[in-house]
């Protein structure tokens, strides 16, 4: 049996103390959502061994399980196995932590989507509908409307003429290329709330000489106004050939008044070097950028999306943030000015060059987690199986977009009822270069294999059609798709979100007018 940590302990840990620790919930996306702790990152039971490194890179930084007793003793006996010295289950799971005081918060990303809402309320941030928009077009007005959310959601569906910025961060380093005239009236918009109420003050907060504005309830608003929608790639702005000297020297009077210090690459060097400390390499350019050229060490966290996940990113409280950007540091002022209210500990800001290709950041300590040796099937041996149970452990995302003929999309927890169901006939296990399906065989009890490749090696044959689910889709938290049932979820969304700075009033973990000294 694990052992244990009272709640009023772990209260007085993340409050008191300057040690570091990681508080992980193993649960589902969908069940984490229907209450867990705010201050807690989530890492699935389904996932631990694909992301747990990246998490919490030492296996000596101790780490607290906070969500149903019975996984998380499971979730200590793995994260043991793996050779992490230092796993505590807390006492009495979500319902000790309420005895102690601390609270419960349904949704997703709670912390980040209240500072969305402080912000908002504190700074008096410009908001504007559709009806308002048409009415400026009307009377002849410039409007332009920057898209704050992923590349992904832009090209998904967009409001016509509106530019995909590349993310929030990314708003303010690219949005001088269209607009030019300081009489135009800028819109950020986002998929709810949150990224446009940060990428409006943020462009704000550069001294834009524009008037700007976020959206009111995003992209849904304006959709379900009856408003049109464009779908596609649409206007894509690049990184800026240059970047003007006042918004450079923004941000380094931004990093300052954030007491985020730019260090050098030796400096860095030094903190990945330290395993008496967790550091987080995050790099904060666009997806684009990162995919050219990174340090080796980094994490790709776009800014925006950092700010709006900063608890799918960062596990470990107290520990530092090291955030990778080009030179002029407009995209880190731009996180760094909000990811303050968010994280505990210490952070800095160090340059990528793309001209200098030799220089790197590595991370020589980080657990390393071995693929296990398992029984094995090649796509050609496949065929031969004709009574083989195919199981696709990716996302049910991915399963959905294509998979194999006859197989059943699984997690974790299903696996031993299927392989007990299979009655001895073989069962293959599909990953693919993101997800080792390896790790998911320990444990299982008859003719377990592993597809060679992954879904990689059978690109050509999968198929949309048939999809089968081994339990409830548990993996995705938003809104469906369009139609009458996302009208109604995001109806039920935005009055959660909007109940939150009353739902976390007194909260110390929610207290971001202490960090501003407001």
């Amino acid at each position: 049996m694990a052992q244990r940590i009272t709640a009023a302990e772990l209260l007085d840990a993340l409050q008191n103390s300057d040690r570091q620790l990681a508080l992980l919930d193993l649960r589902s996306p969908l069940e984490r959502s229907h209450g867990h702790i705010a201050v807690s990152a989530g890492l699935p039971w389904h996932d631990v061994e694909q992301h747990i490194a990246d998490l919490v890179p030492f296996t000596s930084t101790p780490i607290v399980l906070a969500s149903r007793p019975e996984l998380d003793e499971r979730g200590a006996e793995l994260l043991e196995r793996l050779g992490y010295r230092d796993v505590s289950v807390l006492a009495d799971g979500l319902d000790g932590w309420k005895s102690a005081g601390g609270r419960i918060y349904t949704g997703t990303n709670v912390r980040s989507k209240t500072l969305g809402e402080w912000i908002e309320h504190t700074f008096g941030t410009p908001t504007v509908d559709g009806e308002t928009v048409d009415a400026w077009r009307a009377a002849g007005e410039d409007v332009v409307f920057l898209d704050s959310r992923t590349p992904a959601e832009y090209r998904h569906h967009h409001i016509p003429g509106g530019h995909n910025t590349g993310g929030g961060a990314e708003i303010a380093y690219r949005a001088a290329q269209v607009v030019k005239n300081p009489n135009t009236k800028v819109v950020i918009n986002c998929q709810g709330r949150t990224r446009g109420i940060v990428g409006a003050q943020s462009l704000i907060n550069t001294g834009i000489a524009n008037l700007v504005f976020s959206l009111h309830n995003g992209t849904p608003a304006w959709e379900q106004s009856g408003r049109p929608l464009e779908f596609g790639t649409g206007s894509e702005l690049p990184a800026p050939a240059a970047v003007a000297q006042e918004l450079k020297d923004w941000a380094r009077r931004t990093l300052a008044a954030a007491g985020a210090q730019v260090i050098d690459l030796a400096e860095a060097q030094r903190y990945l070097d330290d395993t008496a400390s967790v550091t987080y390499l995050l790099d904060v350019r666009s997806p684009g950028e990162f995919a050219e050229g990174h340090f080796t060490a980094a994490v790709s966290a776009p800014g925006g999306q950092l700010v709006q996940a900063t608890d799918e990113y960062v596990a470990v409280h107290k520990s530092r943030l090291v955030l990778a950007d080009t030179g002029d540091f407009v995209r880190a002022a731009n996180t760094v000015q909000w990811l303050r209210y968010l994280h505990d500990g210490q952070l800095t800001v160090v340059a990528v060059d793309p001209n200098n290709a030799g220089a790197d950041l590595v991370r020589p300590n980080r657990l390393s987690i071995p693929t296990p040796a398992v029984p094995t099937v090649s796509a050609a041996e496949l065929a031969a199986l004709d009574s083989a149970q195919l199981v696709d452990l990716r996302s049910s995302t991915q399963y959905a977009a294509g998979h194999l003929p006859g197989s059943v999309h699984a997690r974790r927890e299903h696996l031993a009822d299927i392989v007990a169901a299979a009655g001895g006939a073989p069962v293959v296990l599909v990953g693919d270069a993101d997800f080792v399906a390896e790790h998911l065989v320990w444990g299982l009890d008859g003719d377990v294999r592993v597809l060679t490749g992954g879904i990689e090696a059978v690109s050509d044959v999968l198929t949309d059609a048939d999809p089968r689910h081994a339990g409830e889709i548990v993996d995705l938290t938003g809104a469906p798709d369009f139609g009458p049932e996302r009208d109604a979820w995001y109806e039920a969304y935005f009055a959660w979100e909007l109940n939150l700075l009353t739902e976390s009033e007194g909260d110390p973990f929610f207290d971001f007018a202490a960090v501003s000294g407001t």
